[in-house]
């Protein structure tokens, strides 16, 4: 298998989110919908069915995400990667987040986003990020990532192992609350 290494910025375009000044205001008749930082979740999934939706203010123009959009956490104890499996005409990011596209057709942006989220990157994240009490992630810092590009049947390969792996985390954690509401509704039932 032929790897060869490069840094994020070779093979993507990164860009902040949308400039809201302070708290985002949710306006329930809103024309956009933003997604925060607690819509990704620890996995590097957006949680869709939660967004809030605003008006947008100002003179820049939002700037829209697309499928294949990779939304990167640049603050906090980890910084995740959550690539977006859907095209949206209405839906933007807050500015907590860098979107880094990718521009190289060579490179799958959900093995992308997986490598982002694992170890090795994780730790060059934790040694080069600045601040005592908050790490944060610049974009430079972001863009000199170190990462890897496999062939693109491989990435893919490896990208659909890792969704695999996610369904399976979200169906045995279903179990287990399922067996401890039962376990509870047999000990209210007996015991109370």
């Amino acid at each position: 298998m032929s790897v060869t290494q490069t840094v994020l910025g070779d093979i993507a375009e990164i860009k902040a989110g949308h400039p809201f000044r302070g708290k985002i205001p949710e306006v329930a008749d809103g024309e956009a919908k933003v997604i925060q930082l607690r819509n990704a979740t620890e996995n590097g999934e957006i949680t869709w069915q939660k967004l809030a939706r605003t008006t947008i203010t100002g003179r820049k123009s939002p700037e829209w995400l697309k499928k294949g959009d990779i939304l990167f956490t640049a603050r906090g104890p980890r910084n995740i990667a959550a690539c977006l499996d859907r095209d949206t005409d209405d839906t933007l990011c807050a500015p907590h987040f860098f979107i880094v596209r990718v521009t190289n057709e060579g490179i799958d942006p959900q093995f992308l986003a997986w490598q982002l989220n694992q170890y090795p990157a994780q730790t060059y994240f934790q040694k080069a990020g600045q601040g005592s009490l908050v790490a944060s992630i610049t974009r430079s810092i972001l863009a000199e990532t170190p990462v890897k590009q496999l062939a693109l049947d491989k990435q893919r390969t490896i990208a659909a192992l890792a969704k695999t792996h996610l369904q399976e985390q979200a169906l045995m954690q279903q179990l287990l609350d399922n067996r401890r509401q039962l376990m509870q509704a047999i000990a209210t039932d007996l015991l109370a």
